[in-house]
């Protein structure tokens, strides 16, 4: 039986057209290609960058200029950036193994990798690798105009074995969440030259609940410090760690600021599937929509409208109410606001259909794209017969915007 090879595949939408390519791997042609000698035409491919292992966590960063790089861990277990020029290149130039070129630990096999800042700015995060010294603690990588800097925050607590992670930038700072092995939420800062900060919220937050064992992470960040952290609680129900920031006022000219904790089942928001991914979005006015999977693999949107919140099971409504296919068990999900930030897109993998002659595999990348207050699912694992999305291990899933969305997952053949 031939060895799997794994890759990230890239699937986008530009010029109003669906299409993908497998960014490890390119069509090309040498002098000793078969047609040379008589045989059969075809692209020959050539590998670019090293390959994904099937437990590979991924990240990735764009700009309106299609600038884009992608994160993910090589067999080796080091982290690997790629990074893609927009024309008049208009490719992926090159990539980065970070332990050989800078000295960074090893990733723990399977670790969430998480990226924020500005392309020229960027800092990636992951955990070390849990067979050395120090393992599964914070490991920061930043970009500088001189090259890729590494810290680790050897004072946090060891993250969890299967820990999510999530990453944002405010105008106040740099934050990174994770779950230790207690499964509490864990927040740390970078500051600079002081090194890091760090803070335990699931113990100093009043009344945080603490996240299921399984649980998901997923947080966003905008404005002055305004932050906003999502997981699951024990009963899988989904819960908002809210940061505000009270402007200063006369009597208080240096204002304020605290940690609010919100279980959004009080608005009606359904439990989630034990361990469902957890994604957000920000609209224009910095409103959160929340996106997970409820008990029965339908994508479910909970949103603060500016007043209160609102739940719509978009997976049961979308098509006019005829509902778009369930997730496959331990599908991933991705959300990514539009230019304008009027429309979301929502990645999930489909469930198979067991009664289809030869039976279907859950591999069938599923879109779901809101129009004003509809929704419409689209199968663009069908429609564009993309590799196989690796399920074995079940694959990442992320997304972003730049001239039109993008999305990544690790592919198996």
């Amino acid at each position: 039986m031939a060895e799997k090879v794994y890759s990230i595949i890239e699937v986008a939408r530009q010029n109003g057209k669906w299409g993908y390519s497998d960014i490890n791997f390119s069509a090309g042609r040498t002098p000793d290609s078969p047609e040379a000698d008589g045989g059969p035409v075809g692209p020959m491919w050539r590998q670019v960058s090293p390959a994904a292992i099937a437990s590979s966590g991924l990240a990735a960063a764009g700009s309106v200029e299609d600038l884009r790089r992608v994160y993910y861990q090589e067999p080796a277990r080091s982290l690997v950036g790629m990074a893609y020029e927009p024309p008049p290149d208009g490719r992926w130039v090159g990539y980065r193994v970070f332990t050989t070129e800078i000295g960074a630990p090893s990733a723990e096999v399977g670790s969430a990798l998480a990226v924020t800042g500005q392309i020229g700015g960027l800092r990636v995060y992951y955990l070390a690798d849990g067979q050395v010294e120090g393992g599964r603690r914070l490991v920061r990588l930043e970009e500088r105009s001189e090259g890729w800097t590494c810290a680790m925050c050897a004072d946090s607590p060891r993250a969890s074995l299967i820990s999510p992670l999530a990453a944002i930038t405010t105008e106040q700072g740099e934050y990174a969440y994770y779950v230790d092995a207690r499964s509490h939420v864990i927040e740390a800062s970078w500051l600079g030259v002081e090194g890091w900060s760090v803070k335990d919220v699931t113990s100093d937050v009043d009344g945080c609940p603490v996240p299921s064992s399984l649980s998901r992470l997923t947080a966003a960040g905008y404005g002055s410090d305004f932050r906003f952290v999502y997981f699951l609680d024990e009963n899988n129900s989904p819960v908002q760690l809210e940061h505000t920031v009270v402007v200063g006022t006369k009597k208080k000219p240096e204002g304020s600021v605290a940690w609010q904790v919100r279980s959004l089942s009080v608005y009606g928001a359904p439990a989630a599937a034990a361990g469902s991914r957890l994604a957000v979005v920000l609209t224009a006015d910095g409103h959160p929509q929340l996106y997970y999977l409820d008990a029965d693999r339908m994508v479910v949107e909970v949103g603060f409208n500016g007043r209160g919140w609102d739940v719509d099971h978009v997976g049961v409504d979308a098509d006019e109410g005829a509902g778009a296919p369930s997730a496959a068990d331990g599908s991933s999900l991705a959300a990514v606001a539009g230019a304008d930030r009027s429309a979301t897109q929502v990645y999930y993998l489909g469930a198979a259909d067991r009664g289809a002659e030869p039976p279907d595999s859950d591999n069938n990348l599923m879109e779901l794209r809101r129009h004003g207050d509809k929704w419409t699912s689209r199968c663009l694992g069908a429609e564009l017969d993309l590799p196989d999305v690796a399920t074995a291990v079940p694959s990442p899933i992320t997304a972003l915007y730049t001239s039109g969305p993008r999305v990544y997952y690790v592919s198996e053949e």
